[in-house]
């Protein structure tokens, strides 16, 4: 339950939970939901390593040198990176909460127990032939 919950509360927060209705009330009051990336620091933390390194960042405003926008664009997006978590549902939330809501710019391929083997080399293959 602790190794869910330091993850993420949505981990934990179902209609199970003894304060599911109170807790979803709250929220609701607040405009708010329990997807916000600002109930898990550790999504708020590797947002910013990721912004940090320039991956998920929106492009520069054109700069005056010489350089094009798409070079620069090109330049900020040359890293990669590998999440590993326990939890198939802590990818889930990475994957819809903070990528598709917060980096739409991330480009990212998954890898776990769901991937059939027979397709989990060519993701691998792929990964690593990517720039």
């Amino acid at each position: 339950y602790l190794r869910k919950l330091c993850n993420h509360p949505a981990l934990v927060f179902n209609l199970n939970h003894p304060q599911y209705h109170d807790v979803n009330q709250e929220l609701i009051l607040n405009n708010d939901s329990i997807h916000n990336i600002h109930h898990s620091p550790k999504l708020l933390a590797i947002k910013q390593l990721l912004h940090d390194c320039g991956i998920g960042n929106a492009p520069p405003p054109s700069s005056s040198n010489n350089e094009s926008s798409l070079d620069l664009i090109v330049d900020m997006n040359t890293h990669r990176v590998l999440i590993f978590t326990q939890l198939k549902g802590m990818l889930d939330i990475i994957e819809n909460d903070l990528f598709k809501v917060h980096m739409p710019s991330v480009t990212f391929l998954r890898l776990d127990g769901s991937v059939p083997a027979k397709n989990r080399h060519g993701i691998v293959t792929t990964f690593n032939e990517d720039p």
